[in-house]
C-alpha cells in the first residue's frame, strides 16, 4: 500500500510546534482542536512551504483530483 508521508506542525499563540513526520492516515486523526498545517502531499515532507489546513488536506485525501494523460 502506498502511504504518503507528510510534515505536520500545530499552530500556537506563540509559534509554531512541530508534531512530526506521519503518514496520511495519521494525520487525518489529529484531534480536531488541535490547529495543524498539513505539508501537501506530494511535496517532500520537511522541505517545502507548501502546507494546507485540515480540511483541504482531507478533503484533497479523500477526493483525490484525477490525472488525465
Amino acid at each position: 500500500m502506498d502511504r504518503k508521508v507528510v510534515e505536520v506542525v500545530a499552530e500556537m499563540e506563540d509559534g509554531v510546534i512541530a508534531l512530526g513526520i506521519m503518514n496520511a492516515e495519521q494525520a487525518m486523526t489529529l484531534p480536531s482542536d488541535v490547529d495543524v498545517k498539513i505539508s501537501h502531499p506530494d511535496a517532500e515532507p520537511g522541505k517545502t512551504d507548501r502546507s494546507l489546513d485540515r480540511y483541504e488536506f482531507q478533503e484533497m485525501h479523500t477526493h483525490p483530483a484525477s490525472s488525465k494523460d
